[in-house]
């Protein structure tokens, strides 16, 4: 990572208003994957030497439907300070602030092209940025792919740095939810056993780097302590849900403690041997993006015996990464009680009909969505 990190953060920050959504990808050979398609701006490191800075068309919000795309320039680490900052004050020189609907980054590129975005871009620099060239898919081919994870959920347990002798571990917290409390001793164990830092990451859980080989297994029984944990099961480990409507007042269901039901219900009946992804957001917002799960739940209010009541719109085939794809809708306003038994009949189903080793997303991107309600449905 780049050195004038922290300056950048202060200059981004200073400028955007919520909409504002910028990331930076470091592809050192983790397994450990940022989510940066997802972003209005998002820079990958290439080299030593230069950076790919890429602008999203459309992009950058998942609930809109929209992935990012490359804008094919490179930049060096000590030029990211200043051309970030320009691109971020074109955005807000042009861009719609008056109209939260309309606000963002994505809305600005529905009327602009990207090339016109870079040419004002050059006009405040002064000076013309180094292209890179893109492939058909409008993709630079020199973006490092070592950086997409070969396992999701890799994140999770504990793993060797390059650091010879360190160690990250990764931290299960369920649904993104920790007490006062246990971030105290979190911090306190960061201390004891790694450099004192946490990091987060998009799936809602934590990571300590920099844990030596002596301090592994003490650090282990600590979390198992104190209510955490560092191992999880390949369906518990890719729930993610949004704050819900226990604090937003979009949110239509209590995303969060719908999670837990749900992790709860259906680890109790499968024991999977590959990971699977499944997002709750309550509103189409979509916080949690829902878009991009193997399966997404969008919150609804859905009627049941002439009363409203909590529950979900039920998405597949979406992802990210190499399987980048927006989910398509498959069951509408389906109760939170009928939910339960609906997501068992879909793992049922997958798990029967599936190729060996085939995972969730390509199981489902293999049939269409008549099929898929038809293999679903009759499963018991």
């Amino acid at each position: 990572m780049p050195a004038n990190c922290p300056a950048l953060a202060n200059e981004i920050l200073a400028a955007l208003g919520c909409d504002g959504e910028e990331a930076v990808k470091d592809p050192s050979g983790t397994e450990t994957s940022l989510r940066h398609a997802l972003h209005a701006c998002y820079a990958v490191a290439q080299s030593p030497s230069s950076f790919v800075q890429a602008v999203a068309e459309r992009g950058g919000a998942t609930g809109h439907k929209a992935f990012a795309r490359d804008l094919g320039v490179l930049v060096r680490p000590e030029e990211m300070l200043k051309v970030t900052s320009a691109l971020v004050r074109v955005y807000i020189a042009n861009g719609n602030r008056g109209d939260r609907k309309k606000a963002r980054l994505k809305h600005l590129l529905e009327t602009w092209t990207l090339d016109q975005y870079l040419g004002e871009t050059e006009k405040l620099l002064g000076y013309q940025l180094l292209r890179a060239p893109l492939d058909a898919a409008g993709k630079s081919p020199l973006e490092d792919e070592r950086a997409l994870p070969a396992v999701p959920h890799s994140h999770i347990g504990v793993f060797s740095q390059k650091q010879p002798g360190l160690n990250y571990v990764g931290v299960a917290l369920p649904v993104g939810q920790i007490t006062p409390k246990q971030m105290l001793r979190l911090a306190d164990l960061a201390d004891n056993y790694g450099s004192g830092e946490v990091r987060l990451t998009v799936w809602q859980n934590l990571v300590i780097p920099n844990v030596p080989d002596s301090m592994v297994e003490t650090l282990k029984k600590a979390l198992v302590k104190m209510g955490l944990d560092w191992r999880q099961s390949n369906l518990r480990s890719g729930v993610i849900a949004c704050t819900g409507n226990s604090y937003c007042k979009f949110a239509g269901t209590n995303t969060k403690g719908h999670a837990l039901e749900l992790a709860d219900y259906l680890e109790k009946r499968f024991q999977l041997d590959q990971p699977i992804n499944i997002h709750l957001t309550g509103c189409p917002n979509s916080c949690a993006q829902h878009y991009m799960g193997d399966i997404g739940l969008l919150g609804a209010k859905v009627k049941v015996a002439g009363e409203s009541v909590e529950g979900y719109h039920v998405f597949v085939v979406g992802g990210f990464g190499k399987s980048q794809a927006v989910g398509r809708q498959m069951f509408q306003g389906v109760s939170f009680e009928s939910l339960k038994p609906t997501l068992e009949k879909m793992l049922h189903g997958y798990l029967k009909h599936r190729q060996p080793g085939e995972g969730f997303q390509t199981f489902t991107n293999r049939h269409d969505l008549g099929k898929l309600q038809e293999i679903f449905s009759n499963e018991e």
